[in-house]
């Protein structure tokens, strides 16, 4: 009788455990681990670096075009002109892109049995290309002349009407349309000032 009584508490506490129940008291188990931390992103104060292929440095370059590249060297960056003009040891080679275009204007000296053809002037028309404090096709004459004093150079007949070339100086002209805006910037060897280029500089054909 006392063995069955045994018997019937023991089938009794086996009915009442569960299946897989971890006392509280084991310590042989690990607890689960912790979420990571989440990152969170922060703003930062460093100015950002405008993009050396769309810079305009006056007096050295437009893009990846520098004032006294060799000619040879330019045309393997850029591949054959679209366009252009040549004579008296002086060259015009024009790209188009879109409804853009880039002149660049290139001298030979005179001097040596081979001398070499180097970039004297270069001329865009893309609003992509802008100086480090902003300026670019599309500002207007009181922004260009916020930055710099203009002197009026020349004019001519463009599209719209009579077209002016400012040279603002320090190796950079600015062309502008009747309304006064810009339509092409040009950077020109420091040398000296702003000369025409005597050969078409602006494109021959409409891009």
């Amino acid at each position: 009788m006392k063995t069955n009584l045994i018997l019937a508490l023991l089938i009794l506490a086996a009915c009442n455990s569960k299946p897989g129940a971890v006392s509280e008291k084991d310590s042989t188990l690990a607890a689960p681990a912790a979420p990571a931390p989440v990152a969170v992103p922060v703003t930062s104060t460093d100015p950002v670096a405008p993009n050396e292929a769309y810079l305009i440095v006056p007096g050295k370059a437009i893009g990846n075009t520098h004032i006294n590249d060799n000619m040879d060297s330019v045309i393997k960056l850029l591949g054959k002109p679209d366009d252009g003009d040549a004579a008296m040891q002086k060259a015009v080679a024009i790209y188009y892109k879109g409804a853009y275009a880039t002149s660049i204007l290139s001298a030979r000296n005179p001097d040596g049995n081979n001398p070499i053809a180097k970039v004297k002037q270069i001329r865009v028309t893309s609003p992509a290309f802008k100086t480090e404090d902003g300026l670019h096709v599309g500002s207007s004459i009181d922004e260009l002349n916020a930055k710099y004093q203009l002197r009026k150079t020349t004019t001519y007949t463009g599209d719209g009407g009579e077209c002016t070339v400012w040279d603002a100086g320090h190796g950079i002209a600015f062309e502008t349309n009747p309304a006064k805006n810009c339509i092409a910037v040009i950077v020109y060897s420091p040398e000296g000032p702003y000369q025409g280029a005597a050969l078409n500089i602006r494109p021959i054909r409409k891009p």
